[in-house]
């Protein structure tokens, strides 16, 4: 099993948690409600929330496999074969099996494990097994959206997604590989769902993310990328549509040896015919989107805009506030004549702009043609990246708030210590726990000490990330993947843990800072945010095998 399993187990006869105590003869049993989690390293919760004990190692694959074939018999054989797989099974297996059955009936409440001669089961009630939970929330996703409720699926197929940390059945091998399958499977049709709603929604940018990091990871999937050039179509990037089916044909045909399905194939062909989309003028006065209330922080940056001119370039990591400071300095602009625009939307602008937000480029590419004619003007690019190639007269790279800046968010001192200074993780987790009763947010806070359940807190925040990841080359990905096991390294560290050269990987460095998932403190010390090392580690654990990530 996982490391990652908790790990207190049962010792001298005691448990940590009591046993409830069984329901007098005249009363009939009252059924105790238990958390089961298999959607990554096996976890178990009681009626009242907190962890139960499983212990871990060969007792945790007990409980991990009786929850494979949940409420049905598994036999002894089968048991020992699971816990002793791949290695020899000692005379004492069936004692032993004994013993972990024993320590497991300590650690549930109820007697929820039974035994008959050669066999054991697990009971387990409905929605008590995250597996099951996210199988009804798909189907659930699948109704609203044919009743054109896009809004609340995305509610629930983001409630799905989130069950998952890891792989399904985590430390079982050949006994699980049917239904690992099976919820693989239902995890991308999840974010394909969620695409259709975002979709729905008129929300491209956000489906373009989500079905470019599947099509990455699935290329034979032709479903997905149809749903990728709908997106790319919809948004006016004929070219990129195009260039997503001549993706998926050259994977189809180098690994399958086929031809893209009907479906690719006329859309393909519908695309192909179209004329260039034409462009939408927005209205000429303000439509700027409404400012984040209770924003902090960032004077200096903020006065450095007042009375400039020019194009200067906004770029921060994701959810560092790069579009909320830009619609403060355009608050304090004294330009009466504002203008937004996301570039990923098909757009033109009128002539005369006096402060023009260009928000989302990805390249400087992108905004040449929409820069005004005005040297009175003042334009606001905003990027994640570190953007090259324009004639600017100013670039401000957001870091993350001061701590100072950072408690006028919040009081909660595992909330400041978690997103240590990121906007966007502070105001997630404050929101997260506001309106709960005071035991009830003490204890959501303090989960975030632990590493598993603050990225669970945090996965909203976390996807965020996903975009620039999935932008990166394939070694500098797992680069990324790596440096998150460690807050700071050199490039000598660096080079170890990639496995190459310092010449090597100090270009893989640059491709992170530009991206502004690294930051260089010292001259040749990097450092890594903790958000930003906790979106690298879920992707570590999701992604390695095992062995590698021992070594």
């Amino acid at each position: 099993m996982s490391s990652s399993t908790r790990i207190v187990c049962v010792m001298n006869g005691h448990s940590a948690h009591s046993v409830p105590s069984r329901p007098a003869p005249n009363q009939a049993p009252v059924e105790m409600p238990v958390a089961f989690r298999v959607l990554g390293p096996l976890e178990a919760d009681g009626p009242d929330g907190r962890p139960l004990d499983v212990c871990g190692g060969k007792p945790a694959t007990v409980l991990t496999l009786l929850l494979l074939h949940r409420n049905a018999w598994v036999s002894t054989e089968q048991l020992i074969d699971a816990v002793w797989a791949g290695r020899d099974i000692p005379a004492s297996a069936q004692n032993n099996l004994k013993t972990y059955v024993w320590q497991l009936r300590r650690a549930l409440p109820e007697e929820r494990i039974e035994s008959r001669p050669g066999a054991y089961r697990v009971r387990v009630l409905p929605g008590e097994l995250d597996a099951d939970v996210a199988a009804g929330l798909c189907d659930e996703a699948r109704e609203l959206l044919t009743a054109g409720a896009a809004g609340k699926a995305i509610v629930v197929v983001q409630r799905a997604l989130s069950l998952w940390r890891g792989c399904p059945y985590d430390g079982l091998d050949a006994d699980a590989t049917s239904a690992v399958d099976r919820l693989t499977e239902l995890h991308r049709s999840l974010r394909e769902d969620l695409a259709d709603a975002q979709l729905a929604l008129d929300r491209p940018a956000e489906a373009i993310a989500v079905l470019r990091a599947l099509t990455e990871e699935e290329p034979l999937r032709e479903l997905a990328w149809a749903r990728l050039m709908a997106a790319y179509r919809r948004t006016g990037r004929r070219h990129d549509a195009l260039a997503a089916y001549q993706r998926a044909r050259t994977a189809l045909v180098r690994d399958l040896g086929i031809e893209p399905g009907a479906e690719l194939t006329a859309l393909h062909q519908q695309i192909l015919s179209e004329e260039a989309p034409r462009l939408v003028t927005p209205p000429v006065s303000s439509n700027l989107p409404p400012r984040i209330p209770g924003f902090v922080g960032r004077t200096a940056e903020l006065l450095s805009l007042r009375g400039a001119t020019g194009v200067v370039t906004i770029d921060g990591m994701p959810g560092i506030g790069k579009t909320a400071f830009a619609l403060e300095a355009a608050a304090g602009s004294g330009q009466e004549n504002q203008v937004y625009v996301d570039v990923t939307e098909p757009t033109s602008l009128p002539q005369a702009t006096g402060l023009l937000i260009l928000d989302n480029v990805e390249h400087a590419d992108q905004v040449r043609r929409l820069l005004p004619n005005d040297p009175s003007a003042l334009v606001l690019v905003i990027s994640r990246h570190r953007l090259t190639g324009l004639d600017r007269t100013g670039a401000i790279t957001l870091d993350v708030l001061a701590p100072e800046e950072a408690e006028q968010l919040t009081d909660v001192e595992q909330v400041l210590r978690a997103a240590n200074g990121h906007p966007a993780a502070i105001r997630h987790l404050v929101e997260r726990l506001r309106n709960r009763q005071p035991w009830t947010a003490a204890r959501l806070a303090a989960q975030l000490d632990d590493p598993t359940s603050r990225c669970r807190a945090l996965a909203d925040v976390l996807a965020h990330f996903d975009a620039a990841y999935y932008s990166l080359p394939g070694p500098v990905q797992r680069f990324y993947r790596l440096v998150g096991t460690t807050p700071q390294f050199d490039l000598r560290r660096a080079a170890r843990l990639a496995g190459v050269s310092q010449d090597e990987v100090e270009p893989m460095v640059d491709q992170l800072m530009d991206l502004n998932l690294v930051a260089e403190p010292a001259p040749g010390r990097f450092v890594l945010l903790p958000v930003v090392r906790d979106h690298a580690q879920q992707l570590l654990v999701a992604t390695e095998p095992k062995a590698e990530l021992v070594a």
